[in-house]
Formats: structure tokens, sequence, C-alpha cells
């Protein structure tokens, strides 16, 4: 069966997602992120796109991406090569590390742009694993403050210019737009009924067939691949009990 041909953004701007095949990590320590970084950087350099707002989690990333000249397939097929060929050298694997092609959304105005670069910024928060967006080390967010001393990636001046031409005025405008809330359903959300819906019958089962705590978690965990958050709304467990469990 030949692939669906991608909607094409007016705009050139694009949020996109690249998750692990079979929901498994894609980085596995911190220097992987770092090398990440450096491909994104890499490839941009030379002209190829603009990025206006990244996450990288353990096992999938975000990116807000604008193509300029290029065209988004290509920008992705180049990050993806590059990296997938430093990871399996390093830890001597071989085969895909993605699963299946990278999502996309189109942005066609500002008020998306906002919106698709708070909810990236806030992946962290929502699995539990900070408390705030700045405590984060790996996505885009103190960029925009101007916080972080070691490697810039991200080109934060288009967003930024939306709050006003004054720097220090705009990044309180960024930090008061980053508090607020939104019901916008973005990438990862999409069919997260049926992915809940299996859970609690996997849930369920697990029950009946007489395994009970910290396993029981870790089994759900292992069979449906779900975050953090999700794992919380099936069991009703804390999110940051499930998260101290399941490291």
């Amino acid at each position: 069966m030949s692939r669906q041909k991608r909607d094409r953004s007016s705009t050139g701007v694009y949020h996109i997602m690249l998750r692990g095949i079979n929901r498994g990590d894609i980085f596995l320590e911190d220097d992987d992120k770092a090398v990440f970084l450096n491909i994104l950087l890499q490839k941009k350099s030379k002209g190829e796109y603009a990025l206006h707002a990244y996450c990288l989690m353990d096992n999938h990333l975000h990116l807000l991406i604008d193509e300029k000249e290029d065209d988004i397939a290509r920008i992705m097929k180049r990050i993806g090569i590059t990296y997938v060929s430093y990871f399996n050298k390093k830890y001597q694997r071989i085969g895909p590390l993605f699963q299946d092609r990278y999502k996309s959304e189109k942005v066609e105005n500002d008020g998306y742009l906002l919106t698709a670069m708070r909810y990236i910024h806030n992946n962290p928060v929502a699995a539990g694993l900070v408390k705030n967006q700045g405590a984060y080390k790996w996505s885009s967010y103190n960029e925009y403050l101007k916080q972080r001393k070691s490697l810039m990636v991200a080109d934060t001046a288009l967003i930024l210019g939306i709050f006003g031409s004054d720097v220090k005025y705009a990044q309180e405008g960024f930090l008061e737009f980053m508090k607020q809330k939104d019901d916008v359903r973005y990438l990862d959300d999409y069919n997260e009924t049926d992915e809940l819906e299996q859970g609690k019958r996997i849930w369920q089962k697990l029950s009946l067939e007489k395994i009970e705590g910290e396993i029981r978690l870790r089994e759900l965990r292992e069979r449906t691949g779900l975050s953090i958050r999700k794992l919380s709304i099936i069991t009703g467990i804390n999110k940051d009990k499930i998260s101290r469990i399941l490291k």
C-alpha cells in the first residue's frame, strides 16, 4: 500500500513528533540527547531549516520546524539517518530506531504556533518528570529566557517577536503565556481514548490474574508502553509514584 501524501503547510512550519519503535527509548543517556541537539544544529547551520522549539524525551521527541527552502521530508530523513547511524554504532545494534514515519501537523497561523510551542515545552511536566518547564534540561524553554549557557539550538526571535519588540518585555509575555492552559489536541493525543480503554482492560486482566503491586504496574507499562500520565489515569496512582516505581 502506498503512503498517503502529507498535507503541505502554506507557512512552511510544522509540528513534528518522532517516536521510538515499539515505543522504546531513542535516548539511553544524556550524551545521546546532546548528540541529537548537535545534529539539529549542524543541519540547521547549513540553512536547511529554522527550529522554533524542541523537546527531547526518552522515547520520543517534538520539533517545531520551518522548512525554509528545503522540504520537511528531506530534512527529517537527513536528521534521522545521521542520528540512527550514531545510535546503532554506539549500542552495537542494527535495524530501525524510529516507529514508522514522523508525525506532522501543519502550523498555519501564529495562534497554533504559540500553542504548539507551549505544548512542546510542557511535555516533561505532563509526564511527571519535572514540576516546571524550566527544570527540564532537554528542551528549548530556557533558550527563550537566555538562561542556558551551553548549546543554543532554537531560533527564538520569531515567537518572541509575537510578544513584543523589546526582548525583556517579550520574555515576560512568553512566561505569562506558558502558564496558561488549553484544550487543543496534539499529535501524541490522537487515539488516546482507544489507548486508555485498552490499558484499562489489561489492568483489569492483570488483577484477575492475581498480579498485584509494583509488578502489576510494570507489566502494564511493558505491555502498552503508555506514558506516566496515561498510566496514572488508568490506575489512579500518583504520577510521581509511578515515575519512582518505573525507574
